[in-house]
C-alpha cells in the first residue's frame, strides 16, 4: 500500500472587483487572495500548519500580484460603478 503525504497551499479567494491594473492601463478584473498551507494526505488538504498570509490583489488579466493599497481610488464593483468610500 502506498501511502501519498506532504504539505502544500490553498488559495481563498477573501473579494472580486473591477480596478485600473498598473500593468495592464486599462480596467481589469481582480481578485483579492490570501494563502494558507497545510498537511496533505492523498493530495486532499488535512491540518493547517501556519496562518492565513497578507491579502494580495491579483489582476485576472496579466496575473501579476499588488499590495492591498492599489485598491485605493481605483476600487469598482464587477458591474462597473465606482465603489464609494
Amino acid at each position: 500500500m502506498i501511502i501519498i503525504f506532504g504539505n502544500g497551499y490553498k488559495d481563498y479567494v477573501e473579494a472580486k472587483g473591477k480596478f485600473i491594473c498598473p500593468n495592464c492601463n486599462i480596467i481589469q478584473i481582480y481578485e483579492v487572495k490570501t494563502q494558507r498551507e497545510f498537511f496533505k494526505l492523498f493530495f486532499i488538504p488535512i491540518l493547517p500548519i501556519s496562518e492565513k498570509s497578507k491579502p494580495l490583489v491579483e489582476c485576472k488579466s496579466c496575473m501579476n500580484c499588488f499590495n492591498t493599497n492599489i485598491l485605493r481610488q481605483n476600487n469598482y464593483y464587477l458591474d462597473g460603478s465606482i465603489v464609494q468610500e
